[in-house]
């Protein structure tokens, strides 16, 4: 059998399982097939300011039990039973199509840029920022939802049947502004973010607009200029947040460009400054944004030069030596919000901290170690030099008060003995640790490109 006959049979092999595979999927649980879906559901997508179609826009076809559904949302993987969510983008006259439509009851929800997004309006009516504790809903919260829900289309699709359904979508809020350094440099490449405000169980909050399904959501990187616009908000109250924040992560790129690797021995600093130019969010100067407004002038000045830097140690409480590994965090005295952190490392054995404002803070150390460093030899492999860690001596949490004037140099952290649960907790992370040194072991290196 000649090379063209073998592949014709590979070919019509492959076949052969992929139908059975399919008329395997066709099977319900109980053995008898049932037939492939075969409803479609079609429409169009409109934008209330211009008229115009919604091009380029993102459809979504949503199962209705599930957004009807008061239960907490499953982040940790997809939807395994049942149906699922399927989207498509739409076309230049703003139409889209969706095939294969399993027979049940539907919302068609979509979203564009600059438009306010019914996945948003849903979580606002429930008071759900995404970024805390799920509760149900109360009566109030769920009418509000109900409410939503009554103005989205919704499709009842039976087999064989086509289905129609349209949307017009709101256009949303706007707010604009430049962030600059307090010497006159544009502040370029920084997160900017619209927090709204949330009322959950009787507690106010800042929160970030959800950003799930869809990624339209409120925030935003400055330009080369400084400038920023979020849009697509929907009316309610905000406060801008600008975040500055700093990794001294050290990159390595193999000499053909193919390989990289990024070294974990760094220390983060980050300053969140909210709208009035202050870094504590309880006094952000807050603004109402109503529907559709335009609101420019949000402007954020970031006092760099009235900023400090504190460089410090761990040291033993028993004889006051250099402890040379753990974890160090700064935070603001008050409401402990973290002002940064760092991992005391064989190449960084002390702790610095920048974008410090004057003031009160917290030092602590939830845990720290002498430790032992020996090279790992690792002849052409790609990366910084690698060092086998061996634990000396543990040592308990500390944490110690701190007021901030300027720059300070020579700040010392003391850790005392551990006290038994912390020593026995100590001894179950290393070895664990020891466990995932060992499987790193076994792994074969890889040489650089």
């Amino acid at each position: 059998m000649g090379p063209k006959h073998w592949l014709i049979l590979v070919f019509l092999l492959c076949v052969a399982i992929c139908d059975a595979q399919q008329a395997n999927d066709r099977k319900a649980p109980d053995g008898v097939e049932r037939a492939a879906p075969d409803a479609t559901v079609t429409g169009h997508i409109y934008l209330d300011d211009t008229k115009a179609p919604g091009r380029k826009a993102t459809v979504y076809l949503e199962p209705a039990a599930a957004l009807q559904a008061d239960a907490p949302p499953n982040r940790s993987g997809g939807q395994d039973k049942g149906p699922v969510t399927a989207s498509v983008e739409t076309q230049f006259d703003g139409s889209y199509s969706f095939t294969h439509v399993a027979p049940g009851s539907w919302y068609v929800i979509a979203t564009c840029r600059g438009y306010v997004s019914p996945f948003l309006a849903l979580s606002l009516s429930e008071g759900r920022s995404g970024y805390g504790d799920w509760a149900p809903l109360g009566p109030a919260q769920k009418a509000a939802k109900d409410r939503i829900l009554d103005s989205l289309p919704r499709v009842d699709v039976q087999p064989a049947v086509p289905a129609t359904a349209d949307l017009t979508l709101e256009r949303g809020g706007a707010v604009s502004g430049n962030i600059t350094y307090d010497d006159g440099g544009p502040a370029a490449g920084l997160v900017v973010t619209a927090l709204a405000h949330w009322v959950t169980r009787g507690k106010e909050t800042w929160s970030p607009l959800p950003s799930e399904p869809n990624s339209l959501a409120a925030w935003n990187h400055t330009d080369d200029r400084g400038n920023y616009r979020i849009s697509g908000l929907p009316p309610g109250k905000y406060v801008v947040e600008v975040l500055v924040d700093f990794t001294n992560t050290k990159g390595y790129i193999s000499p053909s460009g193919s390989g990289g690797f990024s070294s974990d021995n760094f220390h983060a600093s980050r300053l969140s400054l909210y709208s009035g130019n202050t870094p504590r969010q309880s006094d952000a100067a807050a603004f109402t944004l109503q529907a559709r407004e335009e609101r420019t002038g949000e402007d954020i000045l970031l006092p760099m030069t009235r900023l400090h830097t504190i460089r410090g140690s761990i040291v033993s409480a028993l004889d006051g030596h250099v402890v040379n590994s753990g974890q160090v965090n700064l935070l603001r005295a008050g409401d402990h919000s973290l002002a940064g952190y760092q991992n005391l490392t064989e190449d960084e054995p002390g702790f610095t901290f920048s974008f410090v404002f004057e003031g009160d803070y917290t030092l602590s150390t939830p845990l720290s170690s002498d430790v032992d460093y020996e090279p790992v030899a690792r002849p052409g492999v790609l990366g910084p030099p690698q060092f086998s860690a061996h634990i000396v001596r543990f040592y308990g949490a500390a944490s110690q008060s701190l007021h901030v004037t300027g720059d300070m140099q020579g700040v010392t952290i003391a850790v005392p003995e551990p006290t038994p649960n912390e020593a026995q907790a100590d001894q179950d992370m290393m070895r664990q640790q020891e466990e995932q040194d060992q499987k790193q072991n076994q792994k074969p290196a890889t040489a650089p490109q």
